[in-house]
């Protein structure tokens, strides 16, 4: 980045103010074509004045946007046609003085150095106050040879700014996308920005934390009241971790924005007195979908619709326990929250978690003082509610039926039938004569999720009936954004997950190298061949006998030498299940030549799920040595699939299943239907092997012809006298294709 004198301007800020001072002042135009007459102009540019840039491309264009306008007449800088301007390569903006506009820019297809930003509102007059960036779009800025370079699209600094109708689109490199950087030097300054109409989307899932769409301050300033508004946004297809919004800061409002198939949450990490008011929450069913996740004081949580959410934080609303003392990286413990006048609908977990994270990382301390009431949840994933609750919990005049409660019934928790119909806007709303509807006095809200006044008795849930005009809605993409820009919904979503560099290995866990029976009491892990797990078997923890309940006795003991390439800190994922309450744990161990002491939890409904475990240091002079590796049965039945160490301790689900699926022999089932045979040639031949009708893929077929277990490695090559007859078979096919093709004319196929 080029350095400017100061000098300069602190004279161009003399200049500017004497110039707003001029009651004889014109706003004049300014046409400019790069970055340095953008410079040149400013030096005499007062307010109202705009800067027109000429309409093409500008390529590593740094971009100084310097000056003092007025409330009345600020300064502009825009594009001659909205759109019309291109930015790319390593171009940026910096916004800095008071009173500046951006206006329809589009930054596209640039990359920046590490820790830069795209967009900021700071430069040489220090940080930006009441400035504006809109109606522009950034999509595609990244670096595709290091997407672990972190950096930011737009960087909010200073006070009362306004980042608005702008499209943020695939962001692939680490780095939130909107930043709100709170003055670590005034603790007392707070930032009253506005983040509002922005569409937010095709984010892919990143493989680690720092893939937030917005990040408000940070654990360092979250104790400082920041009081930023971010509203009517849309988020869709926003995958990039688990906090789609992450708030660290005191005061903040989160209301009226909507969530679309994005997998992640909006998350009150740090802060206190946050309000999350009136927003939809659309999973679609998209895994790793959820909703609201609960952290630190005084939150208000009201008028929110929530439906079709995957269990992403183990509940719809989940509230964290918290752990005691005052590192600024933990977890503040629940306080005084107020959840209302919420409506959840289809979820796929608990509609309400009271203790997110128990146990885990210190976190011992139980939500409390928690009011819930006036809530309507209806859906068939139990339980509807889940977790221990702390003291001081009030629950009133809420609606929950589809599912058992899971806190057994008590007064305020009517487990009636709210009879919801699905309107043509696709919301799940009250019929005429749910009970949900006239049941309770006026409190707490002034309005439902559509804006529609509440008036006399309230209808229990986000949505009042009402014949008011709807003035809010879930959001669309021709809603918010710059209007200009035509947007495109990718073809395909998911795309390939992305995944972290550095070393790994994969285990499958039937590939020990030996089985154990410390008590000698004959029950060991035994090798079971099951079509679900990755490799077509698991080990299986005895069946009979009672579960070790003390890690001081093991009954039964696999063990595996693994020996790694790089020295580092590798964390430990197991793929395993239980099938109950009584098989869902097994005993891992937190070092290598150790017997195994800490308790994993792993399902209980016969699904295979990732487990994280403990961080393994390997130094240089364990590098290429054989290290024994120990894992424990505890309960009766668990059965592990396989183990996986990365040096990337936050790898997601997807990430995981990648990383086991690429280090899978490639199969030959090209039809799927479970094994290898004419069939999968034939799909070969018609190019619908992954590849297409590559002489590799028919290779493959060869060699795994006849075998239903679909592992390359244990296939066996046909006989050759095997081999002559699928040839022959084949050459018969091939013969007869052009029938066939005929037959495709006519609008059959021939069946084979």
């Amino acid at each position: 980045m080029r350095a400017r004198s100061a000098s300069t301007f602190n004279a161009l800020s003399a200049a500017v103010i004497l110039l707003g001072f001029s009651s004889s002042t014109i706003a004049a135009d300014f046409f400019v074509s790069s970055a340095d007459d953008i410079e040149t102009a400013m030096e005499t540019a007062a307010p109202g004045d705009s800067l027109i840039m000429t309409n093409g491309t500008w390529t590593n264009q740094e971009i100084y946007f310097v000056g003092l306008g007025t409330a009345g007449n600020p300064i502009t800088l825009r594009a001659q046609t909205p759109g019309g301007v291109i930015l790319n390569g390593t171009s940026q903006l910096l916004i800095s003085g008071d009173h500046l506009v951006v206006d329809g820019l589009h930054f596209k297809g640039g990359s920046i150095e590490n820790s830069d930003h795209v967009v900021q509102f700071r430069g040489p007059l220090g940080e930006a106050t009441n400035s504006r960036f809109t109606n522009s779009v950034i999509e595609s800025y990244f670096n595709p040879n290091d997407l672990n370079d972190k950096w930011h699209y737009v960087s909010l600094y200073g006070q009362n700014n306004r980042v608005d109708h702008n499209r943020f689109l695939d962001q692939q490199n680490s780095g939130p996308q909107v930043v709100a950087w709170l003055d670590e030097s005034n603790p007392l300054s707070e930032a009253h920005h506005t983040i509002d109409a922005n569409h937010f989307g095709d984010r892919p899932q990143g493989w680690e934390n720092g893939f937030e769409a917005i990040r408000l301050g940070l654990s360092e300033t979250s104790n400082y009241d920041a009081h930023i508004l971010v509203e009517n946004n849309l988020f869709e297809r926003v995958d990039g971790e688990i906090e789609i919004i992450s708030s660290k800061a005191n005061d903040n409002v989160f209301r009226y924005n909507t969530f679309r198939e994005s997998a992640g949450t909006l998350t009150l990490r740090h802060g206190h007195r946050a309000t999350v008011e009136g927003n939809f929450f659309l999973g679609e069913g998209r895994e790793g979908s959820g909703g609201i996740r609960v952290v630190g004081e005084d939150h208000i949580i009201v008028n929110n619709y929530i439906a079709d959410v995957d269990d992403e934080a183990d509940g719809a609303i989940s509230l964290a326990s918290g752990t005691t003392g005052s590192d600024p990286t933990g977890y503040q413990p629940v306080k005084n929250a107020l959840i209302a006048h919420n409506t959840i609908v289809n979820v796929g977990g608990a509609a309400i978690t009271t203790d997110w994270g128990h146990g885990s990382s210190g976190r011992s301390v139980l939500p409390q003082d928690v009011t819930i009431v006036r809530n309507l949840i209806s859906s068939t994933a139990a339980p509807l509610f889940e977790g221990q609750q702390g003291s001081g919990y009030v629950y009133a005049d809420n609606i929950a039926y589809g599912a058992s409660l899971g806190i057994g019934s008590r007064p305020g928790i009517m487990e009636v039938d709210p009879q919801l119909v699905l309107g043509p806007d696709g919301l799940w709303r009250p019929s005429a004569t749910s009970p949900a509807v006239d049941a309770v006095s006026a409190d707490y809200v002034t309005v439902d999720m559509d804006g529609q006044p509440r008036i006399s008795l309230f209808d229990i849930g986000a949505d009042e009936a009402s014949f008011a005009q709807i003035v809010r809605k879930p959001l669309t993409t021709s809603d918010v954004g710059a209007s200009w820009f035509n947007y495109e919904a990718p073809d395909v979503w998911p795309p390939p997950v992305q995944l972290p560099p550095g070393p790994y290995q994969v285990i499958q866990a039937e590939d020990f190298t030996a089985i154990t029976d410390p008590d000698g009491n004959g029950e060991v892990w035994a090798v079971v061949q099951d079509s679900a797990a990755s490799g077509g078997s698991v080990i299986k923890a005895p069946t009979v006998g009672v579960s070790t309940a003390s890690s001081a006795n093991h009954d039964t003991l696999a063990l595996y030498d693994i020996s790694f390439s790089e020295a580092g800190d590798y964390t430990a994922y197991y793929l395993a299940r239980g099938f109950d309450g009584s098989s869902n744990s097994i005993f891992t161990p937190s070092g290598f030549g150790i017997d195994p002491t800490d308790t994993d939890h792993l399902s209980e409904n016969g699904v295979f799920r990732w487990e994280t475990g403990d961080e393994f240091s390997i130094s240089q002079s364990h590098v290429g040595m054989p290290l024994e590796f120990r894992l424990g049965r505890r309960e009766r039945g668990s059965e592990i699939d396989a183990i996986i160490f990365h040096q990337n301790g936050g790898l997601t689900a997807q990430q995981l299943d990648t990383f086991l699926a690429n280090s899978l022999p490639a199969s030959a089932d090209f039809d799927g239907d479970g094994d290898v045979d004419g069939h999968d040639f034939l799909a070969w031949q018609r190019g619908d092997a992954p590849g297409g009708a590559t002489p590799e893929n028919l290779q493959l077929w060869q060699a795994q012809y006849g075998n239903p277990t679909l592992v390359a490695a244990n296939s066996a090559v046909p006989e050759p006298n095997s081999m002559c007859l699928i040839l022959g078979a084949v050459l018969f096919l091939v013969i007869d294709r052009g029938a066939m093709q005929v037959s495709k004319v006519s609008g059959r196929y021939s069946e084979i």
